[in-house]
């Protein structure tokens, strides 16, 4: 992983530092002023330093000054007649020359992420972006150079440049510059931040810093999807098993352009609805020119002179629908996977309207909070510390049940139901290794907690959860691919090897903020796990006459229940913090491997923004999460919801799961029989 080497060797300059340590944010923090030297104006480098300054501190702020704020366009006069085009300055990159790296301590979650990896498990979550519709960025050429006749090239591509205006007018340096962050190459217990030395604003001899933004080391455009679905495949599972030098950098992103459709990224249902409504909008169009040439023939007349002919072979062009795919990874050092995705939302244009839904749910919680301020001061007062009680019983009690359930599931789980299936793999010469990748539509959102409420109802008043049901599809899923392996290990006789379970262990993430980042916070790692035991392979007649689907849900529900409503995740959180604080790394590998239970799938559940939204005004049509498989885990599905929809993401070792897209199947016709059962028990219920 991270060399040994500082990064700070190797630059040819003059060797002089100076050093002061303070704190922020519960970090420390190292200031290294580098001065710059007459032999290279544009390079400074630190050979040693030479001592740690009891002064105060530079003032640090991520603001750009105000003259690189307003300074835009290139350097220089155009010349007359020529327009020069408009060029944005990343205010963020001053031409001083002068730097400073600021070290801040990583987070307890974050050197566990760095030592509890593998080679063959590496911490890096992925996921992509589709893009859809027209770029707001408009700009307006001249088709005749003797007359007025002029079109707008409205872009339907989202480009590197876009990116990089979206990056600084959203503030994303000042807002998480832990995305500006790198390992310290010397001591990966640290992250290092580059920043600009630069004269302040308000007093010139007093010098400030702002972050040193180069995105170019980050994202890049690169060739657009052929092969529908198998080249973005390919992509994503080079980009989970390939190593990030952390030193270098902890995230990247790749964008492609092409025609809407042709990467997968993007459902054919989506591209359908997408191509009608242009259909539509086109015939609107044609109807309004035709009432319009009625009215006045001459209104519309062709005038080949001014271009009208080119001008409209560029409109057709135009108007073909594209699609870009955004194409992220980072490594869990920087933040966990839900905490990525909920900043990179402030990449949106409906960033503030985020921010203000979360600050109105806080609003609210905080008026639940002081509903009881109408009694007096004492009842506050014993009303308080009943809360407080109420909360160490929660936590005393609930934590050694976690302990001893875990410990339990340790104990009585002896194996993983795919060792078998690895170790035949491996005498036969067949063991591939990578990752098998798939992604879908599931269903509308609305229709599954439909689903879920109605089963929940019939069978006893359950509140049944979105992760509930689709962990009940999974489990019956993973079944199917134990038979299924069962029936390839053991062709003429499949009844001789048992490789299905009555039950199987399953991981279930849990961010510990709610997948949201609160105002004025940052990204960071708040997240946090815990095992439960399901049901695994069960009989066709069901207890009660219900159906196997809805007696699996319904045990699903009551095994996920106990174990979310107790301090597990809290649990898990702390005891990874402490193992990357005071264990060697090998312990922790160790700890990390045994704490699955033996589990064979972990599910995570990433809720996304109910309404669909906007980058440079082109739609996110579509997004898909990939799970970074934990050592002795061969199968990972994300759920997740966005824009009213449900979607499934699978990553597995390919010696387990050879089909990923077959697997998924599975998991919707286990989905699909629930349905079918809900619209019975429905129509019962109304009948």
């Amino acid at each position: 992983m991270a060399s040994s080497i500082p990064s700070i060797i190797g630059r040819k300059i003059l060797p002089v530092a100076v050093a002061t340590t303070a704190t922020s944010n519960g970090g420390d923090i190292l200031w290294i002023v580098e001065k710059k030297s007459s032999a290279c104006p544009h390079r400074s480098m630190i050979s040693q330093w030479d001592c740690f300054s009891t002064g105060p501190p530079l003032v640090a702020s991520c603001e750009a000054p105000q003259d690189q704020k307003e300074k835009s366009g290139l350097e220089g006069g155009a010349s007359k007649g020529v327009v020069q085009p408009s060029v944005k300055l990343n205010p963020f990159l001053a031409s001083g020359t002068r730097e400073t790296i600021l070290r801040k301590r990583m987070t307890s979650i974050g050197r566990f992420s760095l030592k509890s990896e593998t080679e063959g498990n590496l911490s890096i979550p992925t996921f992509f972006l589709a893009l859809s519709g027209k770029n707001k960025k408009n700009a307006t050429i001249s088709l005749s150079p003797t007359g007025p006749s002029t079109m707008s090239t409205g872009k339907r591509l989202f480009t590197m440049e876009d990116f990089e205006t979206a990056w600084i007018d959203r503030g994303i340096p000042n807002r998480h510059p832990r995305f500006h962050s790198t390992v310290s190459a010397h001591d990966d217990n640290y992250f290092e931040e580059t920043h600009h030395n630069v004269a302040s604003s308000k007093d010139e001899n007093e010098p400030s810093t702002q972050i040193k933004a180069e995105l170019d080391r980050h994202a890049s455009e690169t060739m657009h999807y052929s092969v529908y679905r198998e080249d973005l495949r390919n992509r994503l599972e080079h980009m989970l098993m390939t190593p990030i030098e952390v030193s270098d950098k902890l995230w990247e992103v790749k964008i492609s352009n092409g025609l809407l459709g042709s990467s997968g990224a993007i459902s054919k249902t989506k591209v359908d609805a997408l191509l009608k409504a242009q259909k539509d909008g086109e015939i609107a169009a044609s109807t309004l020119k035709a009432q319009l040439e009625q009215q006045d023939p001459a209104l519309l007349r062709r005038r080949t002179t001014l271009g009208r002919i080119w001008k409209e072979v560029a409109e057709e062009s135009e108007n073909v629908l594209m699609e870009s795919v955004l194409l992220f990874r980072s490594h869990h050092a920087l933040a966990d996977g839900a905490s990525i995705i909920a900043a990179l939302s402030d990449l949106s244009d409906e960033a503030e309207d985020i921010r203000a839904d979360i600050e109105k749910e806080l609003q609210r919680w905080k008026r639940k909070g002081h509903e009881g301020h109408h009694k007096n001061a004492i009842q506050r007062v014993f009303s308080r510390l009943f809360r407080l009680l109420k909360a160490w019983v929660w936590f005393t009690i609930g934590t050694l049940r976690a302990f001893i359930y875990q410990g339990y599931l340790q104990i009585t789980t002896t194996r993983n139901p795919f060792d078998a299936v690895k170790l035949d793999a491996e005498n036969k010469g067949i063991v591939v290794s990578g990752r098998s990748i798939s992604w879908c539509d599931a269903a509308p959102l609305e229709e599954v907690k439909k689903v879920a409420e109605i089963i929940g109802k019939a069978k006893g008043g359950a509140k049944i959860t979105i992760n509930d049901l689709f962990v009940s599809c999974i489990t019956s899923a993973v079944v199917r691919q134990l038979i299924e392996h069962e029936e390839f290990m053991a062709p003429m006789s499949p009844h001789t090897r048992k490789l299905v379970v009555p039950s199987i262990n399953v991981v279930v993430p849990v961010h510990l903020r709610g997948g949201v980042i609160l105002p004025k916070e940052s990204m960071g790692n708040n997240i946090g796990a815990f095992v439960a035991r399901v049901p695994g392979e069960m009989k066709h007649d069901a207890v009660g006459g219900g159906t196997c689907q809805t007696d699996r849900l319904l045990r699903v529900h009551r095994c996920l229940t106990s174990s979310k409503k107790s301090p597990a995740p809290f649990v898990s959180y702390y005891i990874a913090k402490f193992c990357s604080d005071y264990l060697p790394e090998n312990w922790t590998k160790s700890i990390f491997r045994c704490a699955n239970a033996n589990a064979c799938v972990v599910v995570s559940n990433i809720k996304g923004y109910h309404k669909k939204m906007h980058m440079n005004g082109m739609a996110i049509e579509s997004a898909a999460s990939f799970l970074p498989l934990p050592p002795g885990i061969p199968v990972g599905l994300v759920v997740q919801s966005y824009a009213g929809t449900i979607s499934l993401s699978v990553t597995a070792e390919k010696w387990a799961v050879p089909d990923a897209d077959k697997f998924l199947r599975w998991v919707l016709d286990e989905y699909q029989i629930l349905r079918d059962e809900a619209s019975k028990l429905e129509n019962k219920a109304n009948s």
